[in-house]
């Protein structure tokens, strides 16, 4: 499938760590056999020399040492030259900039140093090094050299760059750190976008809600990236293509669905004032979203908690999560936590919207407070919208009031009824689900062991933005993307990004 070529008012690569497969190797190979090498500035690329390989191109960290000849070459042909017919030196040309060749010689002596950043590239029977320290060195590209697809005539592969597993659109750098290689892609922000879109949202949702995601995810991207194409030595990447940042999977995530996505929003981010607003989004939030400040702390009236009661259907359905009370001991030891035996976990502070802030552990040693993302990432819970019951305990039960006041809980044989007046019994439900005005709750309803916890949640995800659920619920109920985007945000506006 072919990316379109969308345009902006300005548009901009960004940089995205492949962290997913390609980080912290000892060898990544470029599968295409004509790749070109060259520098990027803080906004645009230079193309340079054009290298040919039969079988690829091998790229792997060089611990050699080598002392530095002084002649200065303008091309690789010209450096290979330099080094004559007769290379008993042991020679190499090396890449330390644009233009900027220089030869290494290969020696164990007192002269010889080892150099930090130094990458081997291996096509065929030839090779030759990348120097990244000295091409950074008060200059104004980046460190290392980009590499772009170069296709001979009617080659249906276009300007795709084959990693192996997959292959991306743009420019591919391989940078050194600590001994091992990750490749960064550089590409436009409308190409990423088409690689984002239907990674992040099913792409069976309706049109207007994946043209929502596809502006909050260029807004986030974009936030994020700092607008450059340009990266250093200590910080090569500002996105990464996990959930870290944003699932991206490079042509293989691209879709239809994306790409008309994308192009119906083509340019338009999210702004408060003048400022380009991190779009947090999110999975299923159960009811509600939640208030920036008191997920992170964030004191932004942009990331108010908004009722999310058009999310009928969610992605992420209600989940229940039980452990012995042994095996909470070991999650708890495993991550430096050590109680002793656990007795018993209570929620201490929850939020309005019924999310646990603060969850209280206690042990035969000790008692510790959790707080919330400590307890998710603890007990590996999708959500911190939850209830907590022991074993052996009765979990709370809704219940209804008579005309006379008389309070009746819900017990057994329980049944839903439907607007046609179907009947479905709910008896075998884990947990009984309740709308009200502004939220939805959940009611414990299944047997827990005793010896054991179990977390009866909601939602999926941080719970501060949009809701990708709740998008798709606001969509099929007639909202259109802006529409979409303005309920989950307060105090934003939607525009064209631009380039300073």
């Amino acid at each position: 499938m072919i990316a379109p070529s969308v345009g902006a008012e300005a548009m901009t690569d960004i940089r995205v760590g492949l962290v997913a497969q390609y980080k912290d190797k000892d060898v990544i190979t470029v599968y295409n056999k004509r790749i070109m090498l060259g520098y990027a500035s803080e906004k645009e690329f230079t193309g340079g020399e054009v290298f040919y390989g039969e079988s690829g191109f091998s790229f792997e960290p060089d611990d050699s040492m080598y002392i530095v000849k002084t002649t200065v070459y303008s091309s690789y042909d010209e450096a290979r030259k330099g080094i004559g017919q007769n290379n008993k030196a042991e020679l190499i040309p090396v890449l330390k900039g644009p233009k900027t060749w220089q030869l290494y010689e290969r020696s164990d002596g007192s002269s010889a140093v080892a150099r930090e950043h130094l990458i081997r590239v291996t096509f065929g029977k030839s090779s030759f090094l990348i120097d990244a320290v000295e091409g950074n060195a008060g200059k104004t590209y980046s460190p290392y050299p980009q590499i772009k697809a170069v296709n001979a005539k009617n080659d249906p592969s276009g300007k795709i760059i084959s990693l192996g597993t997959r292959s991306y659109r743009g420019r591919i750098e391989i940078v050194r750190s600590g001994g091992k290689l990750t490749a960064v892609n550089i590409i436009s922000i409308e190409a990423y976008l088409c690689g984002v879109v239907t990674c992040e949202m099913s792409k069976s949702y309706d049109p207007e809600a994946l043209k929502a995601q596809a502006v909050c995810a260029r807004s986030y991207a974009l936030y994020k990236s700092g607008f450059t194409c340009r990266g250093t030595i200590s910080n090569p990447y500002s996105l990464s293509d996990t959930t870290a940042s944003q699932v991206y999977r490079g042509v293989t995530g691209e879709s239809k669905e994306a790409i008309a996505a994308v192009k119906a929003t083509v340019g338009e981010v999210i702004y408060s004032g003048d400022d380009l607003v991190e779009t947090f989004y999110f999975s299923t939030s159960g009811g509600s979203t939640e208030s920036g400040i008191d997920v992170w702390g964030i004191k932004s009236a942009i990331y108010n908690s908004k009722p999310d009661l058009y999310e009928l259907n969610p992605e992420k359905k209600p989940w229940v999560i039980t452990y012995t009370l042994e095996k909470a001991g070991e999650l708890l030891r495993n991550s430096g936590i050590d109680v002793g035996t656990v007795k018993s976990l209570k929620e201490m502070i929850v939020t309005g919207t019924g999310r646990v802030t603060s969850l209280k552990v206690t042990g035969s040693k000790t008692t510790r407070t959790l707080r919330l993302q400590e307890a998710q990432s603890v007990f590996g819970l999708p959500s911190a919208k939850y209830k907590v019951v022991m074993g052996g305990k009765s979990a709370e039960m809704p219940y209804v009031t008579s005309d006379d006041t008389t309070e009746r809980l819900f017990s057994s044989g329980l049944y839903a009824i439907t607007g046609s007046g179907t009947l479905s019994k709910l008896d075998s439900s884990e947990q009984l689900i309740v709308i009200s005005d502004d939220n939805m709750m959940n009611f414990p309803m299944a047997d827990v062991p005793v010896g054991s916890v179990a977390f009866f949640g909601m939602g999926y995800g941080h719970g501060i933005g949009l809701s990708q659920s709740g998008a798709q619920g606001l969509a099929e109920n007639g909202f259109d993307y802006k529409e979409i985007i303005n309920y989950y945000f307060d105090d934003i506006r939607i525009d064209k990004y631009h380039v300073a």
